[in-house]
Order: C-alpha cells, then sequence, then structure tokens
C-alpha cells in the first residue's frame, strides 16, 4: 500500500474509533482494505458509504458485504478493484440500498475504452446484476459503462422504484425502441448525450485522498 493509502486507512480508524461503533455515515476517497474491513465491523449502523477511487478488492467486499446490511447510499465510483462479484455482494447483502453511484473513469482515462465510442462490444455484466440484485434503487448513477440497451432494459424492468437515472457518457446505449420513452418517463434521466457535463468526478480525481467524513448515530440529523 502506498503512503497514501496508508494515511487514508489511518484516518478513516481513528474517526470510526470516535464514533464508538455507531458509524452512520462515512465518506472518504482512496481507502484500502483495511479500511474497509475495519469500517465492516461496525457496519451495522451504517447508513451512507461513499468510497470512490479506493482500492477496495473484490475479495474484501465478499467478506464483508453482510456487515452494511442497513446501508442506503452507496458509492463505488471509480473504484476499478471491484468487479462484478464485488457489485453482486452488495446487492444480495444490502436490500435497504436505494442509492447507487458506479460511475466509472472518462474514456482517456480507461485504457480499455475507445474514446471515440466506435468499435466497443457492450458489456452489459454490471448493469446485468444491479438490476438483479438492487430492485429496490431509486437513484443511480452509471456515468461512462460500458453497458448497452440490454442491461438498460434489465434495469428499467426489474428496478421498478427508479426515479432517477444518471447514464451520461454511456455511449454503447443506443436507446433503441421504446427504451427512450421509459427513461424520460422517469423524474429525472441524463442521458449518454447530455448536455451538461459533470466535473466533479474529474476535480475530485485531483484529490490526494488523505480526508474523510464520518458521521456517529449520536449525532443530529
Amino acid at each position: 500500500m502506498d503512503r497514501t493509502g496508508f494515511q487514508v486507512d489511518s484516518a478513516v480508524r481513528k474517526l470510526v474509533r470516535r464514533t464508538r461503533g455507531t458509524v452512520r455515515r462515512l465518506s472518504a476517497f482512496k481507502v484500502g482494505d483495511p479500511g474497509f474491513a475495519y469500517v465492516a465491523n461496525c457496519g451495522r449502523f451504517l447508513r451512507v458509504l461513499q468510497i470512490p477511487m479506493s482500492d477496495v478488492t473484490d475479495k474484501m467486499v465478499e467478506r464483508h458485504a453482510i456487515s452494511f446490511e442497513n446501508m442506503a447510499v452507496l458509492d463505488i465510483s471509480y473504484c476499478l478493484k471491484i468487479t462484478c462479484k464485488g457489485l453482486e455482494s452488495f446487492g444480495k447483502n444490502c436490500k435497504t440500498l436505494v442509492h447507487l453511484r458506479r460511475n466509472m473513469p472518462l474514456p482517456e482515462v480507461l485504457p480499455s475504452y475507445n474514446v471515440n465510442g466506435t468499435g466497443i462490444k457492450p458489456d452489459d455484466s454490471e448493469a446485468m446484476i444491479i438490476a438483479d440484485t438492487m430492485p429496490g434503487l431509486q437513484h443511480l448513477e452509471l456515468c461512462y459503462g460500458r453497458f448497452g440497451d440490454v442491461g438498460l432494459e434489465a434495469i428499467l424492468a426489474k428496478c421498478t422504484a427508479l426515479t432517477h437515472l444518471d447514464i451520461r457518457g454511456c455511449w454503447s446505449v443506443k436507446l433503441d425502441g421504446d427504451l427512450e420513452d421509459r427513461c424520460y418517463r422517469l423524474q429525472e434521466f441524463k442521458s449518454p448525450w447530455h448536455d451538461e457535463f459533470d466535473t466533479e468526478a474529474s476535480s475530485g480525481s485531483d484529490s490526494d485522498g488523505a480526508n474523510a467524513d464520518v458521521e456517529s448515530s449520536s449525532d443530529e440529523d
């Protein structure tokens, strides 16, 4: 683990200890497996987990996802070491999940992605897992995902509580058939070609990760 990762995990442990095991919301960049495991040990109170750009692995998620059974909000954007296996573990164990952020890096940052959006074979595996294991989702962000119409169809068909969907940059999605109409019936929909460009992700990627925010069950809302 690099020094930044060690510092972040150390900060996470200190913050969680301050809550005396009653952490309700955790927000931190670049968390590693040790920090994730420590949070999981106090996970029964956790409602919000935001760990974008972290190095948490599938193996660690599979081992500890059951500890987050009361989690409602999950942000694992740009967590490249979490794959379909980790997503499935979250989905099967976190039955109260209503908000998922799984945004991925911009195309030029991901070598396997053609920047021009051509010649790419859609990969619907993550979208299918989300559809099959997270039917209670209301808010879903999948910017720059590699899924196509098949994955989108599954999400719309099975996530029947969905009200907000953001798939900006998902250029394998064509919105054929009635998919476009169904998407625009949602309360909020941002298409692959949405005009507004969210710079939060790119600006956040410059963070050194050495900061974290935590809220305990004893804090007022």
